[in-house]
């Protein structure tokens, strides 16, 4: 009683030596407030764009999330470049849905795809006279990837067949049947987030008249056009006189699970016949065929030794009149993420990796290649006025530009999310350079904690990049994004080690065989670096984290290099590398130097499962029950491996999402959970 008494006496006592409000200084103006799971899980973000020939119209398509998190739908908007003040316009008459917009040749029609009464996608068409949108296609199975031939009297569109089916209509009716057991004579029993139903992408031609049924292209070819899970119609291309369609692919009946080498193909789309291969003698994985605007030359990337993402891909043209063939820019230590052919047709224009940025760089058919100047590239489409790009970077999401030929007078074109991003503040992010394996340069990125105040310490977290032929880059994620764990007060550490793309060939090839060793002492120098460099970083509370081959590094270190850390998070990766279940053989017998009972030894020498005894620090794990690329049962383990040891740990199982979290209310309980397990072991 009495100590409440002197509270209250205390109380009127500081009343009354306040000064009067009138007398008080300025209230000190809020921090600005920063990134939430909430906001970047839900924001609208631009997600493809297409020019019209002429340059005059950009059509982007823009994703969107119900509040309630239920429904994400996409809606096309066009932007016209002649009136680049003038409001951005819907397409009138168009179906809810809306997703790859696509131009005629003459630059009056936009297609995109959207669905019909029925909830199947289909390909419709609407004019820039402002007429209402309609419906083109009246398929039974949803078209997936699609090209529109120049004349617009046809597509080429992928859909989900069975390959000895000579019409949609029979794959309908044969999935439709109950099936009681699945009997596999051969891999892929299930690839990347679906089980094996003897159903591939194929491509078909569709009449846009409706006078004709859909022709199949491709009867009895068993590989997927687009490959999955991501592939694009940069998978295939149709020439300039309509009459012929080139496509990349694996050869027929070779398993996704034990190849990743493509071949290009080659068919007439005026009389079908089996697609015959181009170059056979010609090795290497080859990718995204273009032809040229004359029709005269195609180019292609073209991916050495199995053409993993650490493979080097050369840009090759060939011509395709006489069949020579001739590389291109074999100076530049670098490779395409795409390619296309610019307006002219003397150039082939890709977006790359390189030295932590995305950049643009034009193949000179001279032989030359130069770096055009423009960072943070996702995509790119080209016109007779120049270039349009989709450009991002740490503290920016994607929108799209327009710019001159040669990759200047950057405009902005969109500014999708802006309403929603107003007055959220982003951290810097900053890039250093240390000694890391070999006694060679390696990249970082360290992000700050949002309105860091100088002389305060604060916690960190060492994130690693999966792959390991993956890298960070200055560029916005709807995955790991550093600024989330900025606004709450902390500082984020990127690595770009041995293994990374983007800074050569030689670099990326450092990890082949050496996952554990050369990836580890990059990791290791890393952290010492910015330790030094960066007082703000206290590194008695950091946590480390990883995705897919990252995580793996987590499970690795959880028994080899556990003392710095206060936590430990993983996300779908490999535990034990015994197993067999992953659905990309191929992928660990490259990194290991062969199968697994070739090079037993290998397998062993790297295995996070060998160092059991030796996990102590807290761990959270986190993995898809779809997820086939590392199957859920290695998350699975190396929880029960931490739980029995005592280890405080805990799971946390998505059973709807795959090796990526990705839909929105999986995101935000996902950084709900880590921001908690976070919270709780970095806290001083």
């Amino acid at each position: 009683m009495q100590s409440c008494r002197r509270m209250i006496l205390c109380l009127f006592a500081m009343l009354a030596a306040s000064p009067p409000a009138h007398a008080h200084a300025q209230e000190p103006k809020p921090e600005p407030a920063g990134m939430t799971a909430r906001l970047l899980a839900t924001m609208d973000r631009v997600t493809d764009a297409a020019v019209s020939p002429d340059g005059r119209w950009v059509a982007y398509a823009v994703r969107t999330v119900s509040p309630d998190l239920a429904r994400i739908s996409t809606h096309v908007m066009l932007a016209d470049q002649d009136r680049p003040a003038a409001p951005h316009v819907a397409l009138a008459g168009a179906p809810a849905k809306q997703d790859m917009p696509t131009w005629s040749a003459d630059g009056r029609t936009l297609y995109f795809r959207g669905p019909d009464q029925a909830g199947i996608a289909q390909i419709w068409r609407i004019g820039v006279d402002g007429k209402p949108a309609v419906q083109l296609t009246r398929v039974p199975i949803d078209v997936g990837a699609y090209q529109v031939a120049p004349d617009d009297r046809f597509v080429v569109a992928s859909f989900r067949v069975y390959p000895d089916c000579l019409t949609l209509e029979c794959t309908v009716t044969r999935a439709a049947k109950p099936s009681v057991g699945t009997l596999y004579t051969r891999l892929n029993v299930r690839f990347y987030d679906s089980y094996g139903d003897g159903r591939y992408n194929a491509l078909f031609r569709l009449a846009l008249d409706g006078a004709q049924p859909p022709v199949p292209l491709m009867p009895g070819f068993e590989s997927d056009v687009p490959t999955r899970p991501s592939g694009s119609a940069t998978s295939f291309a149709i020439s300039p006189d309509g009459g012929t369609l080139i496509f990349s692919a694996r050869p027929s009946g070779v398993s996704s699970n034990l190849s990743t080498v493509h071949r290009l193909f080659q068919l007439s789309l005026t009389a079908p016949a089996a697609p015959q291969e181009i170059g056979p003698d010609q090795p290497g994985s080859h990718l995204n065929p273009i032809i040229s605007p004359d029709g005269r030359l195609l180019a292609y990337m073209d991916k050495a030794s199995v053409g993993s993402d650490g493979d080097r891909a050369i840009v090759r043209v060939r011509d395709l009149r006489t069949g020579a063939v001739r590389a291109l820019g074999l100076s530049l230590d670098r490779w395409p993420n795409e390619i296309i052919w610019s307006a002219d047709g003397r150039s082939v224009l890709a977006h790359s990796d390189d030295d932590g940025r995305e950049r643009l760089h034009a193949y000179r058919l001279s032989g030359t290649v130069d770096r055009l100047p423009i960072g943070g590239v996702s995509a790119i489409a080209v016109s007779s006025r120049g270039l349009v790009v989709t450009l991002s970077s740490f503290s920016r999401p994607q929108q799209v530009f327009t710019a001159s030929a040669q990759g200047r007078s950057l405009r902005q074109v969109t500014d999708v999310g802006a309403a929603e991003l107003a007055g959220v503040a982003m951290a810097p992010t900053h890039s250093t350079t240390f000694t890391g394996w070999n006694g060679e340069p390696v990249q970082a990125f360290v992000t700050e904690p949002l309105n860091r105040v100088p002389g305060q310490r604060y916690p960190v977290i060492f994130v690693i990049h999966g792959g390991p032929h993956g890298v960070y880059q200055d560029e916005w994620s709807y995955g790991r994004n550093p600024q989330l764990w900025a606004a709450r007060g902390y500082a984020t550490v990127m690595v770009n080690f041995h293994g990374s793309t983007g800074f050569g060939q030689d670099f990326a090839h450092a990890v082949i065989g050496h996952r554990g060793d050369r990836v580890l002492e990059d990791l290791q120098k890393g952290w010492a670096a910015v330790l030094t460099q960066y007082p703000f970083i206290d590194g008695n509370r950091g946590c480390a984290m990883g995705s897919s081959f990252g995580a793996y590094m987590i499970h690795w270190i959880a028994g080899v290099w556990n003392d710095p850390w206060r936590c430990l998070i993983s996300h779908a990766g490999n535990f034990d590398s015994r197993a067999y279940g992953i659905d990309l053989q191929w992928h660990n017998d490259r990194q290991n130097g062969g199968a697994p009972w070739e090079v037993p030894d290998a397998v062993e020498a790297f295995n996070p499962v060998r160092y059991a005894t030796q996990w102590k620090k807290p761990i959270l794990i986190t993995h898809g029950g779809r997820d086939f690329r590392v199957p859920f049962d290695q998350g699975l383990s190396a929880f029960t491996l931490a739980q029995r040891r005592g280890i405080p740990s805990e799971l946390l199982y998505f059973p709807n999402e795959n090796h990526i979290i990705s839909s929105p209310a999986a995101t935000i309980r996902w950084y709900d959970v880590v921001d908690a397990w976070l919270d709780r072991w970095t806290a001083p």
